[in-house]
């Protein structure tokens, strides 16, 4: 006869097996909560990270050798970024800037390069950073976007003064170690873009750049083991001086490892500047810490004794040599004084009160013509390098004068002139 009990007994123990296995797949779905596509992932062993995205910044104020070298690989390895440069650069070099532009690989970035903004009142900042838009914007007939001073430095009168002058963008130093965070202002309609920084602390405080990297006795293999860290952030900028980045042989190459060997979405301004964080401005950090500082400067090698990439690209060559910019030698030109300068730095003036003094004639060209970069690029076709105060066009002004040309004004400028004109 059967036991009246059993049935109760195993109504129980199947009851308490059901609780059991809910149990554990609630359990199981609140610790390590798969979703359908997780569970197809497992199984196909297909994986769905999202890679990284990530922009190059790119720093030039004194020539363009290694720059143009460094957009062509950029170009070539569908790598973007933004360029900062200041007006009197741009003015300087407004056909290769706008050679540049046409990779469709470079926004340019409007930077006063003198001194941070947040050592600047309200007024200084707003009276230089409305003339140096207007400036590169005649320059490159584009509009500026986005702005950045020394040390890629803004503060809470940056953000009113952009709001103001309808610019997008504004950079800020990192505030959130080796991840790039854009800020977007409660109460204004501006994105702050805060930069990649240095978290090592022999490399601390500088941003994610290879000049960084370089100052403070570092190599290439320094800068890749932080950026194998930098490349499990969300987004991050990679920044280049390009004297260095574009034009020394290690420090090239490490870019193009970076660029080829590393699954990176190399992206552009406005998929980067994607916003992160909403916040009342008040709130927002501001990063001062630049210690750039003599006892900080120590490269491992001198510059000068660092290997240069063979063969850099020229401007020429930079969109398949169909440059329209790029301007042929002009044998027509003769021996007289030609200047070339903005009518306002003191080398310019004290330039042209030599003129003067000295009784000498001379045909001159404001950076304000129309025809000036074009007029300056048949005089430097014949003069790919210039003496005195810089070999490379850095300083006004450029003066032309019995075959020599000559960057900057000095003593030794003038009697070299002197000697030329009494021949």
């Amino acid at each position: 006869m059967m036991n009246k009990k059993l049935p109760a007994t195993i109504g129980i123990i199947t009851g308490v097996i059901i609780l059991l296995l809910a149990e554990f797949f609630l359990v199981r779905q609140l610790v390590c909560p798969n979703t359908k596509d997780d569970i197809l992932t497992e199984e196909s062993g297909i994986e769905t990270e999202t890679k990284p995205k990530a922009m190059m910044l790119l720093i030039e104020f004194n020539n363009t050798e290694g720059l143009v070298n460094m957009v062509n690989d950029m170009k070539e390895h569908n790598v973007y970024g933004i360029l900062m440069v200041n007006a009197d650069f741009v003015e300087a070099n407004k056909d290769t800037i706008k050679e540049i532009l046409k990779t469709g690989n470079i926004e340019i970035a409007a930077s006063y390069d003198k001194q941070p903004y947040w050592e600047m009142s309200y007024d200084e900042q707003y009276e230089t950073i409305s003339d140096m838009k207007s400036r590169i914007e005649n320059a490159l007939d584009i509009d500026v976007r986005i702005i950045s001073s020394r040390y890629m430095a803004s503060d809470m009168n940056t953000v009113k003064i952009a709001d103001e002058l309808g610019i997008e963008y504004i950079t800020a130093r990192g505030t959130t170690e080796l991840a790039t965070t854009v800020y977007k202002p409660e109460e204004y309609d501006v994105k702050i873009i805060s930069v990649s920084n240095i978290d090592v602390p022999e490399f601390k405080y500088g941003s994610f750049c290879d000049y960084s990297f370089y100052e403070r006795g570092g190599s290439p293999e320094d800068m890749t083991k932080e950026f194998e860290q930098a490349i499990q952030e969300e987004k991050f900028i990679g920044v280049s001086h390009t004297y260095i980045g574009g034009y020394k042989e290690r420090w090239n190459d490490m870019w193009h490892t970076f660029w080829e060997d590393y699954d990176v979405d190399w992206v552009d301004l406005d998929t980067l500047g994607t916003i992160d964080i909403t916040m009342p401005l008040w709130q927002i950090p501001i990063n001062k810490n630049a210690p750039y500082t003599p006892e900080k400067i120590r490269p491992a090698i001198p510059y000068e004794d660092e290997e240069n990439v063979i063969n850099p690209c020229k401007v020429e060559n930079l969109n398949d040599g169909e440059s329209s910019e790029s301007p042929s030698q002009d044998d027509s030109i003769d021996n007289s004084v030609v200047i070339f300068h903005n009518n306002t730095g003191t080398m310019c003036l004290d330039a042209l009160q030599f003129f003067k003094d000295n009784s000498i004639a001379y045909e001159e060209h404001l950076n304000t013509d129309s025809d000036y970069s074009t007029e300056l690029q048949k005089y430097k076709a014949n003069n790919p390098t210039s003496q005195g105060v810089s070999t490379s066009y850095e300083y006004y002004p450029f003066i032309f004068v019995g075959g020599e040309s000559f960057s900057g004004f000095n003593n030794e400028i003038k009697t070299q002139i002197l000697d030329l004109v009494e021949q």
